[in-house]
């Protein structure tokens, strides 16, 4: 995959399987290695300076960890046990739901990623708050890090840019008539995969063993154990605990407008770095069935970086506004990307590959948009 990631997978027991390594689309990538290679031994020599960096989490990543866990309690308890207005209800729900994000942003991601340490147990316990907000770590695992990181916008293969008929997110999609309206409709489409993946998609993956056209090897063990409970904690606090004290109504109403806050920020956090204008679409050429360029090639031509210069935003999304240099090191704790990122400008320039960016999160809501409203055109 790569740098960090193409070893990290081999090492990992799912990987190391062979039925793992059968299951999924297999597709290859250019050979030149030399921007690779460069690229390596620049970022490489940045964490050795001084004695030598940790590429894992620190006291700035524990103290983050806790802070967001605090939010996330003390919003769901005043929530649940103290909002008597409608208006503290939905004040306490959104934050909630942004709490929420947080922990998918920051904690599961980078421990599902083996980021957040270089212990082992603790990447796995902090990838499983993943299965604690309604997700599933195992399938995220596959999904997320195997299938998404080594196809990156690839129309066929990236079952991240692909939600059925709903939308038309890559030019190599069927269009239909209504995609018309998509720019319009998706951002309220968005804020509902939130409640598919919790209720449907995550139980069908497992019971069908396959992601997109994908096929993955099921839990089993430990790993099933986890799974079911993992939702059935979602559950318990998302949903009966709240009935024990609130209306079925009530509490359906907030479930509903806290997944909607949840999945509108998730889906949109994602898209942004992909499904742009400046982002390409590539396709295995027909003589070789292969992408033209090496992976990492096109891991800087598929991806954007926005609003990299915002502490704030940088934050609160795990550094996932540092999009490039995410998938080419996602093994490196996010907490190092704003370091990390003018090495991987500078390193692209040098090698004349394409870096790309938005300035701001406005503008690269805009640029996502245009996208949705291009590929919603008929001659697109």
């Amino acid at each position: 995959m790569d740098m960090a990631q193409k070893t990290e997978t081999r090492k990992s027991p799912a990987d190391q399987s062979e039925r793992g390594r059968e299951s999924i689309l297999k597709l290859g990538f250019g050979k030149d290695n030399r921007f690779e290679t460069d690229l390596r031994k620049r970022v490489n020599e940045y964490f050795q300076k001084g004695g030598g960096r940790s590429k894992s989490g620190n006291w700035q990543m524990y103290l983050k960890t806790g802070f967001i866990l605090a939010m996330f309690a003390t919003s769901y308890a005043l929530l649940v046990f103290a909002a008597g207005t409608m208006w503290q209800g939905l004040l306490l729900v959104i934050l909630l739901g942004l709490s929420t994000a947080g922990i998918g942003f920051n904690i599961a991601h980078d421990g599902g990623h083996k980021a957040y340490s270089n212990i082992a147990w603790v990447n796995k316990m902090m990838a499983g708050a993943m299965d604690f907000v309604g997700g599933s770590s195992y399938v995220w695992f596959w999904k997320h890090s195997v299938i998404h990181h080594r196809y990156v916008n690839i129309t066929g293969y990236d079952t991240d840019i692909d939600i059925g008929v709903l939308g038309r997110l890559s030019p190599h999609q069927k269009r239909l008539p209504f995609h018309r309206w998509q720019h319009l409709y998706l951002w309220v489409v968005y804020g509902f995969l939130a409640v598919k993946w919790e209720f449907f998609d995550d139980f069908w993956n497992v019971i069908s063993g396959r992601i997109g056209k994908h096929r993955f090897p099921r839990p089993t063990g430990w790993e099933l154990l986890i799974f079911l409970a993992g939702k059935a904690v979602f559950f318990t606090w998302a949903l009966a605990i709240p009935l024990f004290f609130h209306p079925l109504h009530a509490v359906i109403f907030y479930y509903i407008a806290g997944v909607l806050v949840l999945g509108v920020i998730l889906s949109v956090v994602f898209q942004l770095p992909h499904c742009v204008q400046e982002a390409e679409f590539p396709i295995p050429l027909k003589e070789t069935g292969q992408i033209e360029r090496p992976w990492s090639v096109h891991q800087a031509h598929v991806t954007v970086d926005y609003d990299r210069n915002n502490p704030i935003v940088s934050w609160f999304l795990g550094g996932l506004n540092f999009h490039k240099e995410h998938h080419l090191f996602p093994t490196i704790c996010h907490i190092h990307y704003a370091a990390i990122t003018k090495i991987v400008e500078k390193t692209c320039r040098d090698h004349g590959i394409k870096y790309s960016e938005h300035k701001t999160f406005r503008v690269g809501i805009a640029a996502h948009y245009r996208w949705l409203r291009r590929m919603g055109k008929q001659n697109n």
